[in-house]
């Protein structure tokens, strides 16, 4: 590709937690914006119950695309553009793709569910999910049937040609990512 139908990214700078604001305000001005974020697990509400929520990975940053008609116009939450000396700090579009693969991987998620009697908790996923299991040194596909509060899980997969419900630790699932 050549320069003109694929400018590098910028690296927006952005005031202390106005990364989505900034993010909203850039794609409503025509920007191509992409904001990497991780899955952390917070306690929330009057009962400390653990829930997850995104958070952008970089603090006060995010990355746009088309800056060659960036503007003087201030934009809410928005400091301006990383310099480097005097130039602007690029990023290639291999490198956001790459952060972009991580991210749908889940390599930057901070999941750690909470345990009751050494058993963790989970909150992501829930009855009828597909799932992952390591079964025989082999990942196995398999359907969520049932969570336990003591943190089992009672899943269903093909194994050996057919159908069979088996029981195992909650914490050793992983979820799949749906077609």
């Amino acid at each position: 590709m050549d320069d003109e139908s694929a400018p590098a990214w910028v690296i927006v700078e952005t005031r202390i937690s106005c990364e989505e604001v900034v993010e909203r305000g850039l794609r409503a001005s025509g920007y191509r914006v992409y904001l990497p974020r991780y899955r952390r697990v917070l306690a929330h509400g009057r009962n400390r119950r653990q829930t997850t929520a995104m958070r952008p990975l970089f603090a006060r940053l995010l990355f746009a695309q088309d800056w060659r008609g960036w503007s003087d116009t201030p934009l809410n939450g928005v400091l301006g553009l990383m310099k480097v000396g005097q130039i602007t700090a690029r990023i290639s579009d291999c490198d956001v793709e790459i952060i972009m693969a991580r991210e749908r991987a889940g390599d930057f998620d901070e999941v750690r569910y909470p345990r009751i009697s050494g058993k963790q908790i989970r909150d992501d996923i829930s009855p009828g999910d597909e799932v992952e299991i390591d079964m025989l040194g082999r990942r196995v596909r398999a359907v969520l049937k049932e969570l336990s509060p003591d943190g089992r899980a009672i899943v269903e997969a093909m194994i050996l040609g057919r159908m069979t419900r088996t029981e195992v630790d909650a914490e050793v699932l992983r979820a799949t990512k749906s077609a």
